[in-house]
């Protein structure tokens, strides 16, 4: 998957936008998401869905499986914020705020109306985020993300540490399928006691052909005169597009509008 996440950067129909035009208008969207209330925040999702899957091009399914995961993750903190548990004689000072609930030995585990309403706020406000953040994801390739970041005075040291996590993301994707293939070719995951033990090899060999494939890489920098500097080289072009910008400023003016009217 991450592989073809990187594909869609370099192919996606938003390419040939200047990256720096993209982050921009994505980083002023995405203060606002942080900033606005739930109707404003709702509508940044569909926006930013719009320009993923419309305008740059990225199909449907791609983008809600990754967006479907981002929502996974955020659905495990949900029940943290909508539950809460007091004592059986404390019953009587939480039950307007009570929307159901039981009784466990001496606690009274039940649904929060205003924990439901927050965890909702907070849903929102991050399936916003997520779906600016997708935006980047999908449209600007990480090399010219780094190469905006240098030109923004990032030090040097932090963009060289970006570079190697992203690079040795792909390496320890690549050690794993490779086990898990060898493994499934050897019928590993046939039963359930095999599948324990398939993945306990498998992640004892991953920290092995991990460190392996670490060194290697290490080796190939040192033979290319590696001097401590990692530098990032492009060559594509790309072209201002004043219709795109004119969209930017119109959508985030009418969001602000939106916002203010109906939310003073």
């Amino acid at each position: 998957m991450h592989h073809h996440l990187d594909a869609y950067a370099y192919t996606n129909r938003l390419g040939q936008l200047p990256p720096i035009q993209k982050l921009s208008f994505v980083l002023v969207v995405l203060l606002m998401a942080l900033m606005a209330h739930p109707p404003t925040q709702g509508a940044i999702l569909l926006w930013m869905a719009l320009w993923t899957i419309g305008y740059a091009g990225i199909p449907v399914r791609v983008y809600c499986h990754v967006f479907g995961m981002a929502a996974f993750f955020l659905g495990l903190s949900i029940p943290a914020l909508v539950l809460e548990m007091v004592s059986v004689q404390d019953f009587a000072t939480v039950q307007g705020n009570s929307l159901g609930g039981v009784v466990l030995a001496h606690w009274y585990v039940f649904v929060s109306h205003s924990g439901l309403i927050q965890a909702g706020e907070i849903s929102l406000r991050s399936l916003a985020s997520v779906a600016c953040l997708l935006l980047i994801l999908f449209t600007v390739p990480f090399s010219e993300l780094l190469t905006v970041l240098r030109h923004c005075r990032v030090p040097t040291v932090l963009l060289d540490l970006l570079l190697l996590m992203y690079r040795f993301l792909f390496l320890f994707l690549d050690v794993a399928t490779q086990l898990q293939l060898a493994q499934q070719a050897r019928g590993g995951y046939r039963t359930r006691k095999r599948w324990m033990e398939s993945v306990a090899l498998l992640a004892g060999q991953l920290l092995v052909r991990s460190l392996q494939r670490y060194q290697q890489f290490s080796l190939g920098l040192a033979a290319r005169g590696f001097n401590g500097d990692l530098q990032v080289y492009s060559t594509q072009s790309y072209t201002y597009s004043t219709r795109y910008a004119l969209e930017s400023v119109l959508g985030c003016v009418g969001l602000v509008i939106l916002d203010r009217r109906f939310f003073p």
